[in-house]
């Protein structure tokens, strides 16, 4: 998963891999857009074959509808690692629990009692947070899909106190 946040008129890009039990290291990427071959190179290659190995054979990669994500190019190489993927359909709500997660490291950031002021700051703060963010955290987010996906069925689509 990558964010991208504007801050203060710039932006920072990281990518971060969760799992039930596990995560990856926060990585920053330098300055720029994300391509396709960008998303490939410096996040997928490094971060997801060795975090997903280790796992039971019952994981899927997950990733949101953004471009770099759902390229031809990206799905090629996840099919030739044998790194099963979970299709989006169409028009769908976004329930990866990552959006979640985002949140929780974005309050933790604004809750700090000096607030980062560069942007090499703001990479440390993440860094840091990023550390001391509770795995149980991550864990119950993921552990609460069933109950959000639930409320969205029932909800038809519309909006959840999710």
């Amino acid at each position: 998963m990558v964010e991208r946040d504007h801050y203060r008129g710039g932006g920072l890009l990281v990518g971060v891999g969760i799992a039930t039990n596990g995560r990856t290291d926060l990585y920053v990427l330098a300055g720029g857009s994300v391509t396709v071959v960008r998303y490939r190179n410096e996040i997928l290659y490094p971060l997801v074959p060795s975090f997903i190995a280790p796992m039971d054979t019952d994981e899927i990669f997950l990733a949101d509808k953004a471009r770099p994500h759902r390229a031809r190019f990206v799905r090629s190489y996840l099919e030739s690692k044998i790194i099963p993927q979970m299709a989006w359909p169409a028009r769908s709500p976004d329930l990866n629990p990552m959006e979640h997660v985002w949140s929780m490291l974005g309050k933790r950031i604004a809750g700090r009692s000096v607030p980062p002021g560069t942007f090499q700051e703001l990479q440390e703060a993440l860094l840091q947070e990023w550390a001391f963010l509770p795995q149980q955290a991550i864990n119950d987010t993921i552990a609460s899909m069933p109950r959000r996906c639930q409320a969205c069925i029932s909800a038809r689509g519309y909006h959840t106190r999710y």
